[in-house]
């Protein structure tokens, strides 16, 4: 019967603890960028109207590995495995285009993980118009 009683005071305090996403709303206030850094992984999301866009998750490899092959000077085939990206910053360019700066790694050549950083350039319907790729070394 106590743990009956518990039970919901505990789920409370948890609640009342639990991180919040942080929040980049579009000039025009029609759009926002959440990232959820509370996982263990960020989660990075495009919220536009009720449409939602979740950002280097499922189109990783097609995204990244053309470029991650010319950062890294090795052929396609050679990049392996991209890890899921860690957010780092995020602006408003204008109403339609969000500037997002994150770090990831990726296996080259089956060797150690490789640090890169990149900066994407998002439309509001979550198509990444720009990418850019740097070795963090």
């Amino acid at each position: 019967m106590k743990t009956f009683v518990l039970l919901p005071f505990f789920l409370t305090v948890t609640a009342a603890f639990a991180a919040d996403p942080i929040k980049f709303i579009s000039p025009d206030k029609n759009s926002a960028l959440l990232v959820d850094k509370s996982g263990r992984r960020d989660l990075i999301e495009l919220k536009s109207g009720k449409t939602v866009h979740r950002l280097f998750y499922e189109d990783l490899d097609a995204l990244f590995k053309p470029k991650l092959a010319l950062a890294f000077d090795a052929s396609l085939n050679k990049v392996g495995k991209i890890v899921l990206p860690t957010f780092i910053s995020a602006r408003w360019i204008s109403p339609e285009e969000v500037e997002v700066k994150g770090e990831s790694g990726v296996t080259i050549n089956d060797d150690d993980t490789e640090e890169f950083t990149f900066t994407a350039a998002v439309l509001r319907n979550g198509t990444v118009k720009d990418l850019v790729v740097a070795p963090k070394k």
